[in-house]
């Protein structure tokens, strides 16, 4: 295999999230490389591909990253109801009264955990395809 075509593998490869001694094997399978210059050349054309690599990598982790941020705020605007009334009404029956809201209250953090996590998904995938901008 000649250089370009090793760079491909290896790009292909890191971008399906494959394990790192898998891609080495393959790359001093398919080339005339030992180990240690098989992982150089790995880290080499990582640093020099990152954003082809985060291109093969983007499109899954921003399914995953929208659906948690799409069920989060589900989950948020079900139970919204629950922290409505807590605040309205009498403070300390509401918290005394909260035998029956179990899981109402564990749905409102649930889903405020799942929108700061599906937020932060995206500005990460986002943010992975422009690696200068600062």
């Amino acid at each position: 295999m000649n250089n370009e075509e090793l760079t491909n593998l290896i790009i292909n490869e890191l971008g399906k999230h494959r394990d790192r001694q898998e891609i080495v094997r393959k790359i001093c399978e398919a080339s005339t490389l030992n180990w240690d210059q098989a992982e150089k050349l790995i880290a080499e054309v990582e640093a020099q591909n990152k954003r082809k690599i985060a291109a093969h990598q983007g499109p899954f982790l921003i399914f995953v990253s929208v659906g948690t941020l799409v069920l989060g705020l589900g989950l948020l605007a079900y139970n919204m109801d629950l922290l409505v009334a807590i605040f309205h009404r009498d403070l300390l029956g509401e918290i005394l009264g909260l035998r029956s809201s179990y899981y109402r209250l564990a749905g409102l953090i649930t889903g405020l955990g799942m929108t700061v996590g599906g937020f932060y998904g995206v500005w990460t995938v986002l943010a992975s395809f422009f690696p200068d901008a600062k």
